[in-house]
């Protein structure tokens, strides 16, 4: 009898039980959502800010060359990311065909391209770009690119390629710093001043080779040498036997909008710069493409 008389007093127990989980975690919840508001907040972006959107594309930014397969653990190192938001994320992108797994690692597919489709089918100047870039690469024989500024890097719009791929790639979405490529000094050159010492200020020059620029005043002296001359050379910064000449891109009215370059592989790395000859045939192609960029 005791026996029945303790389980029924469980049992009168349990809607108890289940209401202070339940008041237990909506205060869990209440608090995980004071901790986004806190971090939307304290990253500027303000309530509006999905976080597991942004958490998502930095999931898909962390595929790379290097990294074109990855277990989750090293997904979630690799983006500072808790695993089990990295483990929604790709569950997420595997349902939607934008990556694939073998069961252990992960891989982006070829339909992750739809999303870089979308910005080149909208955008007037990689269409008009590319064909520049083809008849560039035809004339000087060498490897041709357009490229934006974003942030603190170049990224690559358009391109056509020639000579050495292996080491030159130019292909399109990639991504290099500015400061240290004639794509980067060139549209650099055309800010305004305030607006490119701010650019410095915030900016934290590494070297790459022994030819990287890493002074910021001596930066800043290049910048404003490719402002006065109209075209930036720089001679193995990026990489040993890498040269590369590149002059602004400008819309109709003037504005510039990115650069266009053209990169050299030489193979004797004591040689001087060996891009400074393409400049006449940049400079050509960026004066025709000019009434067309909108």
């Amino acid at each position: 009898m005791f026996g029945d008389a303790g389980r029924g007093g469980r049992r009168r127990g349990d809607p108890e039980r289940r209401r202070r989980q339940c008041l237990g975690a909506e205060a869990l919840m209440a608090r995980l959502r004071e901790q986004d508001a806190q971090r939307r907040a304290a990253s500027g972006y303000g309530p509006d800010f999905l976080e597991a959107f942004a958490r998502g594309l930095r999931v898909i930014g962390a595929f790379d060359r290097q990294r074109s397969g990855m277990t989750l653990s090293e997904v979630a190192r690799a983006t500072d990311l808790p695993k089990p938001s990295v483990r929604r994320a790709l569950y997420t992108l595997t349902c939607l065909g934008l990556a694939t797994s073998d069961g252990r690692s992960f891989r982006l597919t070829p339909k992750i391209m739809e999303l870089a489709s979308v910005y080149l089918g909208s955008n007037m100047i990689s269409t008009v770009v590319q064909p520049a870039c083809e008849r560039l690469a035809e004339l000087t024989e060498q490897s041709c690119f357009a490229a934006v500024l974003d942030g603190h890097d170049i990224m690559v719009i358009a391109h056509s390629l020639h000579g050495r791929p292996d080491v030159l790639a130019p292909t399109i979405g990639l991504r290099r710093p500015a400061f240290n490529t004639a794509a980067g000094r060139a549209i650099l050159s055309q800010l305004p001043h305030d607006a490119l010492d701010a650019w410095l200020d915030r900016l934290e020059p590494k070297g790459i080779t022994d030819f990287t620029v890493t002074d910021k005043r001596a930066l800043k002296a290049e910048i404003l040498q490719v402002r006065q001359q109209g075209f930036a050379i720089t001679a193995q910064e990026w990489r040993r036997g890498y040269h590369a000449a590149a002059v602004p891109l400008r819309r109709y009215d003037g504005g510039t909008i990115g650069a266009l370059c053209v990169a050299v592989w030489v193979e004797d790395s004591s040689e001087g710069s060996a891009a400074e000859r393409h400049v006449p045939a940049l400079t050509a192609e960026a004066e025709a493409l000019k009434p067309q960029l909108l």
